[in-house]
């Protein structure tokens, strides 16, 4: 019997998989191991192995094309062996879930004021078939929303009338998508049309879907990649429900300066890697969550639980072209300043070249975000879900201080930390921080 290979779940907040490059082509025979295609997750391409031995009979989605969880990705089976029976399962068009093909619910009131959209303002009849309801598979109805394309008013390539990827992409391309004139009128006239009609009073109030905008002749619309997606999400979902509260504090980098100029030229004679500003704060968070287990926690409401982690793994902001990814430095703790600062360089690398594995960004307890490169002086970050905390690193600027009574320069950078006040309180996010002050002040202490 053919197999199904569908999109897994690579990432723990990867919701759909871009398929970039097949690697293999229909008609191959692979064997469970073998890698067939590449995947853009939300934060890394990676490769797309088989669990099973067997023939490529059939590509089912393009390159390029985005799929669900779940979804259908290709066949294997024996040679000769049809696909058909796997297709139907997924719906023809394979860009459904599993159990897709099964229909959603009823049409309830629920479902009327979707269709009813179609038209607001118009005659206020409903255009989709089936009773209001459309039939369509949740990659369709994905993509329409977001291509700001009225699924009710497209015709369905796919089983019984069904909307497919196909379709919304032709309205995209604006190939014109037959209009479902016929279904209007039977509803209406059926015993069926009394609850169609009680809907229909409704669709005024019910929010429409916000068509997009139109762009302009000064303006380029780009498909979002799927870490952009991720970031606004997760970052969204992190502002608006996690409480944050801000604690700022400057601190004296003159010693900080002098420690690291002495520690890279020791470092250099001994071919180590070069120890940054970035570097020293992370060990001084490190040292400090070692110190304060009350912020090296994560509030996680689902499961009623405050977890408060037993490992110190400090994840470091790192922005490129796509967005921004957060590889984790683990066991910070322990670690010298010389493999801090080379684990840093090595993340930050894979970070750019997208080559970051689950291993390299999973499991972080508390978060770094540094913009003091830009010239930044000071800023806040949103927390890095499920930390409780995060530190906006600002630049060290030359400032006026007051010294034994006579003013004098001074080194001084700011930092912020933002706390999810759902796991920490002022005072402990206040003590921390002026241990991370102290540990940065007297540089030496972090080598004891």
């Amino acid at each position: 019997m053919a197999i199904a290979v569908e999109m897994p779940k690579m990432s723990d907040t990867m919701e759909e998989g871009v398929l970039v490059a097949w690697l293999a082509e229909e008609g191959d025979s692979v064997s469970a191991g073998d890698v067939i295609a590449q995947v853009e997750t939300d934060k890394a391409t990676m490769d797309l192995e088989v669990y099973d031995d067997g023939v490529l009979l059939k590509k089912v989605v393009d390159e390029g094309s985005g799929v669900p969880i779940g979804g259908l990705i290709a066949v294997l089976g024996k040679e000769g062996e049809s696909a058909d029976d796997v297709l139907a399962k997924y719906g023809g068009s394979g860009d459904g879930a599993a159990t897709e093909a099964a229909p959603e619910p009823a049409a309830t009131p629920e479902a009327a004021p979707v269709s009813e959209v179609v038209a607001p303002g118009g005659d206020g009849a409903p255009t989709a078939a089936d009773g209001g309801r459309v039939k369509a598979s949740p990659l369709a109805r994905k993509m329409a929303e977001e291509g700001g394309i009225d699924i009710a008013a497209l015709s369905g390539s796919g089983p019984e009338g069904r909307i497919v990827k196909r379709d919304v992409e032709a309205a995209m391309r604006g190939d014109a998508p037959a209009a479902k004139a016929a279904p209007v009128a039977q509803p209406l006239a059926q015993p069926v049309a009394q609850p169609v009609a009680q809907p229909v009073a409704q669709p005024v109030s019910a929010p429409a879907p916000v068509a997009a905008p139109a762009p302009t002749a000064g303006a380029e619309d780009q498909k979002l990649s799927q870490m952009r997606k991720t970031i606004a999400r997760r970052l969204a979902q992190s502002k608006f429900t996690a409480p944050h509260f801000y604690l700022t504090i400057d601190v004296d980098m003159a010693e900080a300066m002098a420690f690291r100029s002495r520690l890279n030229k020791l470092g250099e004679a001994q071919g180590k890697a070069k120890v940054s500003f970035n570097d020293l704060v992370t060990k001084a968070c490190a040292l400090a969550l070692r110190q304060h287990p009350a912020m090296n926690a994560s509030y996680l409401e689902d499961e009623g639980v405050m977890r408060y982690h037993r490992e110190v793994h400090v994840a470091i902001a790192v922005a490129i072209d796509e967005g921004l990814l957060t590889p984790v430095v683990r066991h910070a703790d322990r670690k010298g300043l010389s493999e801090i600062a080379a684990d840093t360089r090595e993340l930050a690398g894979k970070a750019r070249d997208r080559t970051l594995q689950p291993q390299d960004w999973e499991g972080s307890t508390f978060t770094t975000s540094n913009l003091g490169m830009f010239g930044i002086e000071e800023f806040t970050a949103i927390i890095n879900p499920p930390n409780a905390a995060i530190l906006a690193i600002g630049g060290i600027r030359d400032v006026p201080v007051v010294q034994d009574g006579e003013l004098a320069a001074g080194k001084r950078m700011k930092v912020t930390l933002s706390c999810d006040h759902r796991a920490i309180d002022g005072a402990t996010g206040a003590q921390f921080l002026n241990t991370v002050k102290g540990y940065l002040e007297q540089p030496m202490t972090m080598l004891l």
